[in-house]
């Protein structure tokens, strides 16, 4: 082999070795771009946590006083109440029965009376 041979020999070793060396650059290149890509999204969503946290936060005052509004609530009075007003509206609809069953009795018994007489 003459010195040529080896030269373009080694020339050609490296060229390889630039190829292999491009493709590898090249996956480098893409897991880069989609770390890139990722990483914009994870400041998206710290961005998006962050604002969530300052609504939590400005919320937390109404939150307080929501709380001891429902602490401070009488349920068993509101309970016994609503207990009271079902028995009353009972008892209303019974009154109306009877009034409605007195004019119909009524009205039948005046019919009667205006059929006889008449």
């Amino acid at each position: 082999m003459t010195s040529e041979d080896t030269i373009l020999n080694e020339i050609k070793h490296i060229r390889d070795d630039f190829t292999r060396l491009d493709a590898r650059l090249g996956s480098i290149e893409d897991a880069v771009k989609v770390m890139a890509v990722q990483a914009n999204q994870i400041k998206t969503l710290d961005r998006d946590i962050g604002a969530l946290w300052k609504i939590k936060e400005e919320c937390g005052q109404e939150m307080k006083v929501i709380r001891q509004f429902q602490a401070s609530c009488p349920r068993d009075q509101i309970d016994k109440m609503a207990e009271r007003q079902k028995e009353t509206l009972s008892q209303q609809w019974m009154a109306i029965k009877v009034l409605a069953g007195t004019m119909m009795t009524g009205f039948g018994i005046l019919g009667a009376f205006i059929r006889w007489s008449g």
